[in-house]
């Protein structure tokens, strides 16, 4: 069985603005509190087969493995993520807006194990709730960069 979810927000940074800010994964935590240590454990950052280890620790604690499928930088970037018998196929989409900055899209797949978490969230809700925050804390860092800020 799969699940889906996505999300989009729109920024005021151009899409190569947009994917610096994204592709900063040391600046990951600032956009969400579950994170515990990242790290690249496998080639480049970002080139596709490289992996990125990635522990949550919250709402409970679990290390994913991060492998990167597809990645043409500031234009669409793949990855799967795995972990307790889930894997869940992501593509991010930085689309241009006529010098109006960037519509940046986000889709995934959930295929595997019906997980439910202790406080009795479902990973569906959980995802689609931590998708919608991280991207909006995402989407606040590329507005503040975009008009000159720090």
């Amino acid at each position: 069985m799969s699940r889906r979810f996505s999300y989009e927000v729109m920024v005021k940074a151009n899409p190569q603005l947009a994917w610096e800010v994204y592709s900063n994964w040391r600046r990951w935590h600032t956009f969400a509190n579950v994170y515990g240590r990242l790290e690249w454990t496998h080639g480049e950052p970002w080139k596709v087969g490289s992996r990125l280890s990635i522990e949550i620790v919250q709402p409970m604690q679990v290390k994913l493995e991060h492998v990167i499928t597809h990645c043409d930088p500031a234009e669409k970037v793949g990855w799967i993520d795995h972990a307790m018998g889930v894997a869940i196929d992501q593509w991010l989409v930085f689309e241009p807006r006529n010098g109006s900055g960037t519509m940046v899209r986000i889709a995934g797949e959930i295929v595997g194990a019906e997980l439910v978490f202790h406080n009795g969230i479902n990973l569906e809700t959980f995802a689609a709730n931590f998708t919608r925050s991280w991207f909006d804390a995402y989407r606040d860092v590329c507005n503040q960069l975009a008009i000159g800020g720090k």
